[in-house]
């Protein structure tokens, strides 16, 4: 049947899109292996060894990008398209390896994570709406998870070159990955949703007949698919009988499923960061230190790489068979336990019993924590976000929920190190673990099951 030529085009569009987020790994794990050598006395930076401030900048300013990526991105998808959109992420990501080639001192570096930055507010605003749009409803989920994967990969494979190659080599190779994209991601088509809202009705169809397996414009069509397009045609044929198309009105913006919506996006997106995963990786090599782990920093940190890489990609396969909701209930509840029982050794441990026992109880509740979150709160989130927005305000809505997540990710980054300080390490983990409960409480609760559905049949549910 049509099954398997119509998934391999939303298969190529899906890794052609996820070159970006592979990249937007790289920014995110750079740092990892580059830091110990820029804070030496052989550092590359002619200006000399950067100081603890420069590099806790250094790592902000991604979040700061992002949040520019975020905004820009958000209104240029509904006006220009997610594909011309996309295709910007690419130009920030090339000009951030050439800073790190030519810098000589901490604000070339600080740029450099602003643009990356700034790219990955893009993928996080687009790709996950371009899947939406452009997947069956049958591997929807999967396709969509696939762009915190793609990310992991880039985190982990940055952290193995940066443990194996010279610093001034890795720039080069990351070059490689935006003009591959820029290169592959012209032949593939916009979105059918994006296009027949335009009223560019020939293109959205022969779009829709590209990511459904037909080759050529003669080619007979199935009744699922003239049923298809006839649902996408529908879809916004009320908008077009008394309101301007591109107008959103309050009414829009007031209606119950953009209220629901709009508060399990950005209590999705705070679930997402203060889970305490996203802090917990920024403390990696303190944690295995604590552990009694002979590891050492860069060889901690491809650990930690390789247990996401695996958590994302068993969210992957599972999405479509246990659904979003129950993946993330399971993931928030492993994050509360697995780090309840580390505060609790902690505890006890600042309290000055003896543990030595037990020392390998932090490496192993680390690393099972990180597996969980990465089944499911740090991978599906987005997932969710992309599919129960309503259609006609979804780049403002998604736009304002990923505004949220970037604004948590910098206090993530740039102030928890202050908790660890005030409240000591079984503190800060036991705020973690309570915040990830009323995580998983809150998605048991009034996050919908969307798998398998159509997004008109979740649009009823939210409504």
């Amino acid at each position: 049947m049509k099954h398997s030529s119509s998934a391999r085009n939303q298969y190529l569009a899906t890794f052609c899109v996820n070159l970006l987020s592979i990249n937007y790994g790289f920014a995110c794990g750079w740092t990892s292996p580059s830091f110990a050598l820029l804070q030496s006395v052989d550092t590359p930076l002619s200006s000399g060894p950067i100081t603890t401030e420069e590099g806790s900048w250094i790592g902000a300013s991604i979040c700061v990008g992002g949040l520019f990526g975020t905004l820009i991105s958000g209104w240029m998808s509904e006006r220009y398209g997610r594909k011309l959109t996309a295709c910007l992420a690419s130009i920030p990501q090339i000009l951030s390896w050439i800073m790190v080639i030519v810098a000589d001192n901490a604000y070339y570096l600080m740029a450099m994570r602003f643009l990356g930055g700034f790219s990955g507010g893009v993928c996080f605003m687009v790709i996950p709406t371009f899947i939406a749009e452009i997947s069956e409803d049958r591997i929807r989920g999967m396709l969509a998870s696939t762009l915190v994967l793609s990310c992991n990969f880039g985190i982990l494979l940055v952290y193995i070159l940066g443990n194996y190659l010279p610093y001034a080599t890795i720039p080069w190779i990351m070059l490689l990955f935006p003009i591959a994209f820029i290169a592959s991601f012209s032949f593939i088509p916009d979105t059918p949703f994006y296009l027949m809202r335009k009223n560019d009705f020939a293109r959205s169809e022969n779009a829709l007949r590209f990511f459904r397996g037909y080759c050529t414009d003669t080619q007979q069509v199935s009744n699922e698919f003239k049923l298809e397009l006839v649902k996408l045609q529908d879809t916004f044929s009320d908008e077009k009988q008394s309101i301007p198309q591109d107008e959103i009105t309050w009414a829009d913006l007031s209606s119950r499923h953009a209220r629901k919506a709009f508060l399990i996006g950005i209590c999705l997106m705070a679930f997402n960061q203060f889970c305490g995963c996203f802090a917990m990786l920024n403390y990696t090599a303190s944690v295995f230190a604590e552990s009694g782990s002979s590891l050492t920093a860069n060889m901690s940190a491809i650990v930690i790489g390789t247990i996401q890489m695996f958590g994302s990609y068993f969210s992957t396969v599972l999405v479509e068979r246990a659904g979003r909701k129950l993946l993330l209930i399971v993931s928030g509840a492993g994050i509360a336990i697995g780090l309840a029982i580390f505060a609790a050794f902690s505890y006890i441990k600042s309290i000055g019993h003896d543990v030595t026992a037990y020392n390998w109880l932090p490496l192993v509740c680390f690393s099972t924590v990180i597996f969980v979150a990465s089944l499911g709160v740090l991978t599906l989130p987005f997932v969710v976000l992309a599919e129960i927005m309503p259609q006609k305000i979804k780049g403002l809505s998604v736009t304002v929920c990923m505004t949220m997540l970037w604004i948590f990710a910098f206090a993530a980054i740039k102030y928890f190190s202050f908790l660890f300080e005030v409240l000591g390490m079984h503190g800060t983990l036991f705020l973690f673990s309570s915040c990830s409960l009323a995580g998983t409480l809150f998605v048991a609760f009034f996050v919908p099951e969307t798998k398998g559905k159509s997004l008109e049949s979740i649009a009823k549910i939210m409504s």
